[in-house]
């Protein structure tokens, strides 16, 4: 194991530590403040996390893909006459009826 590995690995456990330490000692002295700013956090963190949802994500994401169309006419752009396997009227190949 590496020196940089092992001090990140030693740095990680020690404020993992000294979290979980701040944290008991503050429920252990203001225990109702504490449950109060948790469970308000919460309620806004779900409110924005809902509303963030609806709108899609807000600026900066690309409009959905446009549907593609379904050739029309007699002729099906898929079909070049080469293929010896049936196609539907989209071009695709089905999957093979199981028995």
């Amino acid at each position: 194991m590496s020196v940089t590995t092992k001090l990140a690995r030693q740095a990680v456990k020690t404020t993992a530590k000294h979290t979980a330490h701040t944290a008991a000692s503050k429920i252990s002295r203001r225990p109702f403040r504490t449950v109060t700013l948790l469970a308000l956090g919460a309620v806004l963190g779900g409110i924005v996390g809902f509303l963030l949802g609806r709108s899609g994500g807000g600026e900066g994401y690309p409009e959905p893909p446009a549907e593609a169309s379904v050739p029309t006419g007699d002729h099906d752009a898929a079909d070049t006459g080469n293929s010896a396997e049936p196609t539907t009227e989209t071009g695709a190949v089905p999957w093979p009826r199981r028995p």
